[in-house]
């Protein structure tokens, strides 16, 4: 699947429908409250979504952990200053000058445009081989297409995944261990994923891995798709886009008498 004639703001939603069944994410803003490791890809929260930095602050501070997947190696998250209510016309200016910016992320991962789906595929791959890392129970529970998903990663070598992802082996590896490592996973993303040709395939192996590891469903885990403005959700929630369903466009018909 491709989303070459999908909006941005569709392809979170056409991904999630054929993988979960529902095209928004799977979190709050108080699973970030639970949460010991947050992946942001395809996101830069200090340009496109400053709100959220306080949000990844109080994780921070409580010791949750932060990988970084994006090209750019974003200001906003190797220093963020929260200048909030409670800092008096001194306090604010004192925090800059004596550097008390609070680290957001502990890993940063230069990834190559568009190489973010050999990358989660390598994350895959590696945390397969690891029989203690993957949920087995859940994956037998609650998901189906299993031993499709492991064969198809067999096939895919590693020179193609560290080639179009632009990463190594190494940086991969890492990135593994942490997830191994964490018990509540979150994965956040934006406008870096969904603009791209292949995003509804990404965004699905997002999903993939979050299934592998039973990290969805649970407080503190799960999706988080950043939509950047309340409208294009609540939109699509009352059924406002150009391919409604026919029940929808029939409960229409029966509740306001036109069609």
């Amino acid at each position: 699947i491709t989303c070459a004639r999908t909006l941005p703001c569709e392809t979170s939603g056409a991904a999630l429908t054929e993988t979960i069944g529902i095209g928004k994410g799977t979190v709050t803003i108080d699973d970030f409250d639970e949460c010991d490791l947050i992946i942001i890809i395809g996101q830069n929260p200090g340009t496109n979504h400053p709100r959220m930095l306080s949000t990844l602050e109080k994780a921070k501070q409580r010791g949750a952990k932060i990988i970084s997947v994006n090209p750019l190696r974003e200001a906003g998250l190797l220093g963020f200053v929260n200048p909030n209510p409670q800092d008096n016309f001194f306090s604010f200016p004192f925090k800059i000058l004596t550097n008390s910016a609070t680290q957001l992320s502990d890993f940063h991962l230069p990834i190559r445009i568009n190489g973010d789906l050999a990358f989660l595929q390598g994350l895959s791959k590696i945390l397969l081989e690891n029989e203690s890392a993957i949920d087995r129970k859940f994956i037998e529970k609650t998901t189906c297409g299993f031993e499709a998903f492991a064969e198809s990663l067999e096939k895919v070598s590693w020179d193609d995944i560290t080639e179009q992802c632009g990463l190594s082996f190494a940086q991969i590896s890492e990135a593994a261990k942490i997830i191994k490592n964490s018990r509540k996973i979150i994965t956040c993303w934006a406008m870096g994923l969904t603009q791209h040709k292949d995003s509804v395939a990404t965004i699905q192996e997002i999903v993939n891995l979050h299934l592998l590891l039973g990290q969805i469903g649970k407080p503190g885990a799960g999706l988080c798709p950043v939509r950047g403005h309340s409208n294009v959700q609540g939109d699509r929630t009352v059924g406002i886009w150009e391919k409604p369903k026919p029940e929808f466009l029939q409960a229409l018909e029966r509740e306001f008498n036109f069609t």
